[in-house]
């Protein structure tokens, strides 16, 4: 405790919110009292009359389309991102989504990059005077990296330094502006801190935004950024996207740089994380993949695998399998509805379905929250202790589970191996049910078992995200629908439930509360196979 009374932790975090408030360009900023009381804000932002014609157009328009008019000379770097600079900043007074907001560097980098252009007649890289957002453990030169944690709030460990990604970015004549917040340590499925508080969803604001990519996933989903950065460890990319209906891709470990990012759990090598993109446009997650991997970043990165982005034909058929239901938590009516509208105008395109029976995701998700706290929360507890920050309900385990010796975790690690063998034998045995003799090309199925959760009711199920962190496969999400009140009553009556979480969430379910969520899925491919996971995605999204 402080001399005052105060708590230490909240006295920082009060610094630090005063930083950061600071920082944003007053002119810009709406009174609370003109704020919006709806609970679906999606759209407000184009109504509200607050963005010039110029700065919505500039904003409204999709990745590609602005690097096209930067380097025509049409749009300036500098007005591009001061559009999105005043989108951000609106977008975050609806739902709190920034965490490090850096407008002045961003304005001088744009001015940098626009005298460049004036001076060579060139542009920098395939991505010269395009704002990117960064979640937040993505180090940045100058900038703190917090992940949540009051600890690190003013920490300026590592801030010397840009993550490879970050450095590949700039290289390519990206522009950074902000970055946006996550859960303690990015290890909650909810994005809410000590530090910066709750991030809400933009399409229903008594719901979650999903973690540990939520502050990320809610300003892309309001148009403040045209692509961003993530991270995805158990689901974190996955649940924030699907939560507000963008696209996104949950990469194999290797294929995209991560080194120089802040982790919440550093050293763990159990199960690794990810860096991803996001985007409301699904060519602007092919152009950041491709762009990407075409900087060549195993000469950056020493995990990153040499392999060049290629060009992927797809069949003219897909042979995908669907899962519904993993027999552990039964979807939601919405999430439900929207597997049906997916099957339905699949197999209307003639593509061959079969069902996939998820026989070892439920071990494997019980593996990876066991590597979790492998350590017994001893680096998050010391972090937390250092300054008296209380621990959230999701993470209580980190304070309460036994260091785990190394004959367990080798031999669980061993298990996992075994685990993910018999994974891809099955996906191979599928060329037996399929009418062509092959394997399927994607299971399609749900990344949550609802179309966003009430805030503090995610029950912490990941089990329909985290067995592919495990098993290393490339995931895209899609959005396909939102939850509708009428659509989507409640099932009224079960004789039976799968586990204690399966009737929680069966309990908790409001098609009201409910309405307006994001109905969005995941569609995963084999490991290193971003092309053509993406491939199959602008399938999907074509037939709906």
């Amino acid at each position: 405790m402080t001399v005052e009374g105060i708590p230490k932790y909240k006295e920082i975090a009060a610094k630090k919110i005063a930083e950061r408030n600071a920082k944003f360009v007053k002119e810009w900023l709406i009174p609370a009292e003109k704020l919006p009381q709806l609970q679906d804000v999606s759209n407000w932002i184009p109504k509200s009359g607050y963005l010039s014609e110029e700065e919505l157009k500039i904003t409204e328009s999709d990745a590609s389309e602005i690097v096209k008019n930067v380097k025509s000379k049409e749009w300036s770097a500098l007005q591009v991102t001061k559009a999105f600079c005043h989108r951000a900043s609106i977008a975050h007074q609806l739902v709190n989504c920034l965490s490090e907001v850096f407008f002045e560097e961003a304005f001088k980098q744009a001015e940098d990059l626009d005298k460049y252009q004036e001076e060579t007649g060139k542009v920098k890289g395939p991505f010269h005077g395009l704002p990117i957002s960064l979640k937040d453990n993505l180090n940045i030169k100058g900038q703190a990296t917090s992940i949540g944690m009051v600890e690190f709030a003013f920490n300026p460990e590592q801030m010397e330094e840009d993550s490879v990604i970050v450095k590949l970015f700039r290289d390519m004549g990206a522009v950074f502006y902000a970055k946006t917040n996550v859960p303690v340590a990015m290890m909650m499925p909810e994005t809410t801190n000590h530090i910066f508080g709750n991030t809400s969803n933009p399409l229903n604001r008594n719901l979650s935004a999903g973690g540990s990519s939520g502050g990320e996933a809610a300003l892309l989903a309001l148009k403040g950024s045209p692509i961003g950065v993530g991270s995805d460890i158990g689901g974190s990319i996955r649940i924030p996207a699907s939560f507000q209906n963008i696209y996104a891709i949950r990469p194999t470990f290797g294929r995209f740089p991560t080194y120089g990012s802040r982790s919440g759990l550093p050293g763990l090598e159990s199960v690794n994380s990810v860096n991803g993109p996001l985007s409301s446009d699904l060519e602007a997650i092919e152009l950041y993949c491709k762009s990407v991997i075409d900087q060549e970043p195993w000469n950056h990165d020493p995990k990153v695998v040499e392999i060049p982005w290629r060009k992927v034909e797809l069949p003219s058929k897909l042979n995908v399998a669907v899962l519904t239901d993993d027999g552990w938590v039964r979807p939601t009516p919405p999430i439900r509805r929207g597997m049906s509208i997916v099957i339905d105008a699949l197999k209307k395109d003639g593509h061959d379905i079969i069902e996939w029976n998820p026989a070892e995701h439920f071990r494997l998700s019980q593996i990876i929250s066991s590597f979790f706290v492998s350590d017994g929360g001893i680096h998050i507890k010391e972090v937390t202790k250092a300054t008296g920050e209380t621990f959230f309900p999701y993470m209580q385990n980190y304070g309460t589970t036994p260091e785990m010796g190394v004959a367990q975790l080798w031999k669980l690690q061993a298990e996992r191996t075994s685990l993910i063998k018999k994974f891809l034998d099955r996906w191979n045995a599928t060329a037996e049910k399929t009418g062509n003799g092959k394997p399927i090309d994607a299971i399609i199925m749900p990344a949550t078992p609802f179309p966003g959760n009430p805030n503090g009711k995610f029950h912490d199920y990941v089990g329909y995200t985290s067995p592919f962190n495990l098993v290393d496969y490339s995931v895209g999400i899609f959005p396909v629908t939102r939850a509708d009140k009428d659509l989507d009553p409640k099932d009224e009556k079960r004789e039976s439930f799968y586990s204690k979480t399966d009737e929680n969430i069966w309990k908790d379910y409001d098609p009201v509360e409910s309405h307006g969520g994001a109905v969005a899925l995941q569609l995963v491919g084999r490991r290193h196979q971003e092309e053509k996971v993406i491939e199959m995605l602008k399938v999907v999204r074509d037939l709906l």
